[in-house]
């Protein structure tokens, strides 16, 4: 359910200190195939505003699936693909990432974070029982939350190194890999609504 960059789920390479862990990656070194996303348009200060952007694109997305009665609002369409609301939730979850990742980096220190299995998470947090508008709302506050995360950062901290699952990479290509997967859903939800 979820495309090339979900995280998460890739698997650790033979040496965790291989740097190049992500070169190659769709959406995060070059454009995806799938979405079209390409993260050579999104610099360094734009990261915050893109998060915020793709809040308010799924607001919309939300607002519109709720007057146009959208079945896939609170319902998987198919057992193998997510609800609207369950794709906000898994987004509201990254994005606030993003700011967890912000304040645990530091500039001279590998500290650690992990994801979490995208479908698990999911199945365990019930979205569907949200409140349209209330989903709306939190996914917009998690972009909100981000920017002010990535605001107070000082411009070298997005070279700072964090391992992810164990995987050593920049703050930046990890925020980057939270922006495409934002972007990718994003248009996944869409064409639910407008089905």
């Amino acid at each position: 359910m979820v495309c090339g960059a979900d995280l998460a789920a890739t698997p650790t390479p033979a040496s965790p200190l291989q740097s190049d862990y992500f070169r190659g990656m769709q959406g995060v070194t070059e454009v995806c195939s799938e979405c079209e996303f390409d993260p050579r348009t999104v610099g360094d200060n734009e990261l915050g505003p893109e998060l915020v952007r793709l809040a308010i694109g799924y607001e919309k997305v939300i607002s519109d699936a709720v007057a146009e009665g959208c079945s896939a609002l609170a319902s998987r369409p198919s057992p193998d693909v997510w609800s609207i609301l369950e794709y906000a939730g898994h987004v509201e979850f990254i994005v606030d990432f993003v700011a967890h990742m912000c304040e645990v980096a530091k500039e001279d220190e590998l500290a650690a974070v992990n994801g979490v299995d995208p479908d698990e998470h999911v199945d365990e947090s019930n979205f569907n029982s949200i409140d349209a508008a209330e989903m709306a709302g939190r996914i917009r506050n998690a972009g909100n939350r981000a920017q002010a995360a990535l605001d107070r950062l000082e411009p070298a901290a997005l070279g700072w190194m964090l391992a992810f699952n164990g995987n050593p990479a920049p703050l930046r290509l990890l925020t980057l890999a939270m922006v495409h997967e934002s972007h990718h859903h994003l248009r996944d939800v869409s064409k639910l609504a407008a089905a």
